[in-house]
């Protein structure tokens, strides 16, 4: 039922209606037009929306991923330990100053669950391989600003990184991620 109330405005000539009008437009010819709605342009724009928030989420995550200690780290040699200390910024001696096997214990110490919290902050985490003989490459750091005896450790089991340390033994010395910062 359409609802139809004259106008006593003498200036409106048509009859007052309780329904909504299509909104309309002049076309370029002169003529008027109601003005329609594409169907598709919704849809479109929101899938569009949807790529440009999962490239910008893609690219937030690729950032600094090259200097991240758990990219893979494939480690067989001393030589690759010093090109994946590299892949950091750091600078070290050409040989390693020391390769020793190592147990990771059944049971962790306070002081070694402190150093599993800062590999933890990196990305690795050495509680799956408790017990297990893993390899560890010690070399002196050579670009470090401490004007102490630094060094840096990479440890890998089976050939791939699992944990790694810089560190200065001095007095006053410290213990830090592959990137030189605590946890």
């Amino acid at each position: 039922m359409k609802n139809n109330v004259s106008s006593t405005n003498p200036n409106i000539s048509e009859p007052y209606s309780l329904t909504p009008k299509i909104p309309t437009e002049f076309s370029p010819q002169g003529k008027q037009s109601a003005k329609r709605r594409n169907p598709l342009n919704l849809p479109l724009i929101g899938i569009g929306l949807i790529c440009l928030l999962l490239i910008i989420l893609f690219i937030a995550s690729q950032v600094g991923r090259a200097n991240t200690p758990n990219r893979p780290g494939k480690v067989d040699s001393a030589n690759q330990a010093g090109e994946y200390l590299a892949g950091f910024g750091w600078e070290v001696s050409t040989a390693p100053i020391s390769v020793r096997t190592v147990q990771i214990p059944q049971e962790f110490s306070p002081a070694y669950e402190e150093y599993n919290t800062l590999q933890k902050s990196q990305g690795f985490d050495l509680s799956p391989h408790r017990t297990k003989s893993v390899i560890i490459y010690t070399f002196r750091v050579l670009n470090h600003p401490s004007p102490d005896d630094v060094f840096a450790n990479v440890m890998t089991l089976d050939g791939v990184v699992i944990a790694g340390d810089v560190v200065s033994y001095a007095l006053d010395g410290f213990l830090t991620g592959l990137e030189g910062r605590t946890a």
